[in-house]
């Protein structure tokens, strides 16, 4: 019995830092990102607008536009996601400033700039809109949050988006969801 008893002793610290290991294995929270169910040039974006919440799939697309701005040049980092559901309106797009000139887009977390105060002051901050078409013009400028870059490169720019946008009426839409945007050809105009 002497013998059993000294293995149990010996073995037990081994088995629980085993079973230690295996529940943290277990309950991490899975590291994928939420783009990686995507194809290139999509998003899948809920937009919520009066507490109901519709699903948004369609392409999406980047491009970088230059800015002169009192003899400093700067780029506009551009997303542009059309709604294939809407013909008359082309959905929602987001400017983001970025410095330099021939750079792309870093990864990192861009948000907008609650204390502007004005649609457009200035281009130091993200600035976004919603044109939902339909019946009645309903425009919708950025009001708060972020545009989280997490890829880059030339040929595709992925992220996520938490976004709320105002009418400026006291009617906001909150956009949330992920996107893979391909560059915008230069056949399509928005």
């Amino acid at each position: 019995m002497i013998k059993g008893s000294k293995l149990f002793r010996l073995t037990w610290p081994f088995v629980l830092g085993l079973a230690l290991v295996l529940a943290i294995a277990y309950i991490a929270p899975d590291s994928s990102p939420i783009t990686a169910g995507l194809g290139t040039g999509k998003y899948d974006l809920v937009a919520a607008v009066d507490g109901k919440s519709n699903n948004i799939k369609g392409p999406v697309y980047f491009e970088y536009s230059d800015k002169q701005d009192n003899s400093m040049e700067s780029r506009i980092f551009k997303l542009h996601f059309v709604n294939p559901l809407i013909a008359e309106g082309p959905g929602f797009g987001f400017l983001i400033p970025i410095s330099g000139t021939n750079e792309l887009i870093d990864k990192g977390e861009y948000s907008v700039d609650e204390q502007s105060g004005e649609v457009m002051r200035s281009f130091d901050t993200v600035f976004g809109y919603a044109d939902l078409g339909g019946k009645t013009s309903a425009l919708y400028f950025s009001e708060s949050g972020t545009i989280s870059i997490s890829g880059c490169t030339p040929r595709e720019v992925l992220g996520e988006i938490d976004m709320v946008l105002n009418d400026g009426n006291g009617a906001t839409i909150r956009v949330t969801g992920a996107f893979k945007a391909q560059p915008l050809p230069s056949n399509i105009t928005l």
